[in-house]
């Protein structure tokens, strides 16, 4: 901090060298500092697109523009973002359709469904209704309709064979057996052989229905059930399954489709900026303008025709028309300790020689930057005829205290000891006393006494 008083010597001599009377006068410290002038408020134009990277610049004015409202700032190449807008539209349609398609084949999964597995408990409750009913019924009646068919050609067998011998022995009695008669003989004994032929028959039947066909049949019947219940139980965990990854293979599909549809809604949205206007008329800054700098960073790399201009960078600032001044400077931490937002001073600027303008402290940094310095914002006062152009260096002096009635003395004349200054009080007598003195800010080689001393005594010390 440079500290120096703006008013003559606040102490009167003594008679004595080495003698002064105490007598009270204004005293004020003060800092000065080199400060930046910047816009109070500025825009800042930056691409922060989410899909397309490709900023050709195709248009873009000069650092120090003035412009106006909607003129073009900057713009860049279009042809392939167009193309690739075009090719995604087509792309998420495409999605559309297949996400379509695939919820019309979950409407019709959910459907066969529900149907096939009421065709396989269908299936699954005959086939055990069928076995049940040949176990506990069905093969006993097989049974005895085997029996019965056997039976059956058995009597009838014997029937036609006692005909014939009823019809042999009235033949006999007669002695004369007639054509006619011949003919019945003849047919009769055909009718025995075909009941022979059928008891034969029966009985080979009876024996292949009862020795294979029924015990087969048992064993088709309890092979149908289980082949019914394993289709049941597998269609009972499979085909919910395959339900359950269509529905999720939809899902999918809905995500990609809304991921999709995100990607072109973002890929439309940074269309915007292909072309940047001025919101407002002003003047054109290359790079960032901030609260309390400006830098134009790598934008001299990029901001020409056919540069490239990379994304989530800070082209270029407006500082719209009118816009107020404002000045930021920065301070050491022993400095910043004597500032306050009540604090005023002066700026002086090259180019303004013999004129003041006024300032006063608006902000102060909370905490130190990575170099250790403290910022300090300031407002300035100026005159309508003047203007200030943003980047211009200006020197600050603030005024940091003032006492309209101070007391103070010579450095050389307050004596420190164990922490306790003191400065040497004349007594009447001609001798002197060591009196306990309380200090206050120091400048230009004296020291604000605060308590201890009052107006008139006579303090002594050694030059």
């Amino acid at each position: 901090m440079k500290s120096f008083s703006l008013i003559p010597l606040l102490v009167t001599a003594g008679l004595n060298a080495g003698e002064l009377t105490i007598k009270t006068a204004p005293l004020e410290t003060t800092l000065e500092l080199s400060a930046t002038i910047y816009p109070e408020n500025a825009k800042t134009f930056r691409i922060e697109p989410k899909q397309w990277s490709k900023f050709v610049i195709s248009q873009v004015v000069d650092h120090g523009t003035l412009v106006k409202k909607d003129d073009v700032l900057v713009a860049f190449e279009s042809e392939e973002y167009e193309r690739a807008l075009i090719e995604s539209k087509e792309t998420a349609k495409g999605r559309e359709i297949a996400l379509a398609k695939l919820e019309r084949e979950l409407s019709e999964l959910e459907a066969a469904t529900t149907h096939s597995l009421e065709g396989l408990k269908l299936a699954h409750d005959r086939a055990k209704e069928s076995l049940d009913y040949f176990t506990t019924t069905g093969r006993a009646l097989q049974i005895e309709d085997a029996k019965q068919n056997l039976d059956r050609a058995k009597r009838s067998l014997s029937y036609q064979e006692e005909e014939l011998k009823q019809l042999l022995k009235m033949y006999e009695e007669d002695g004369i057996t007639e054509e006619t008669e011949e003919i019945i003989l003849k047919r009769q004994r055909a009718s025995v052989d075909s009941a022979k032929f059928a008891l034969k028959k029966a009985n080979e039947s009876t024996k292949w229905n009862l020795e294979k066909t029924i015990p087969r049949q048992a064993i088709d019947l309890r092979r149908a059930f289980e082949e019914a219940k394993l289709a049941y139980e597998t269609g009972q965990l499979n085909l919910p399954r395959s339900l359950e990854e269509k529905k999720l293979e939809v899902a999918k599909s809905k995500r990609d489709n809304d991921h999709s549809a995100q990607k072109l809604a973002e890929l439309e949205a940074d269309g915007a900026f292909l072309t940047i206007k001025a919101p407002a008329d002003g003047v054109i800054y290359h790079g960032e303008v901030k609260r309390d700098s400006w830098s134009l960073g790598g934008t001299a790399k990029f901001l020409f025709k056919t540069g490239l201009a990379p994304a989530n960078t800070t082209l270029m600032s407006l500082i719209p028309a009118g816009t107020k001044s404002v000045i930021h400077g920065t301070v050491d931490q022993g400095e910043i300790l004597g500032l306050s937002n009540e604090i005023k001073g002066i700026a002086t600027i090259t180019g303004h020689e013999g004129i003041t303008f006024p300032v006063a402290v608006s902000s102060l940094d909370g905490a130190p930057r990575a170099d250790g310095k403290y910022g300090v914002g300031m407002t300035i006062e100026v005159p309508e005829n003047i203007t200030l152009i943003t980047g211009m260096k200006t020197t600050i002096t603030l005024v940091t205290y003032q006492n309209e009635k101070a007391i103070s003395v010579p450095n050389a004349a307050i004596i420190r000891k164990n922490g306790v200054a003191s400065v040497k009080i004349k007594m009447a007598d001609g001798k002197h006393e060591l009196r306990p003195v309380k200090t206050g800010r120091s400048t230009e080689g004296k020291t604000e006494i605060l308590s201890g001393l009052e107006v008139d005594q006579v303090i002594i010390f050694s030059e």
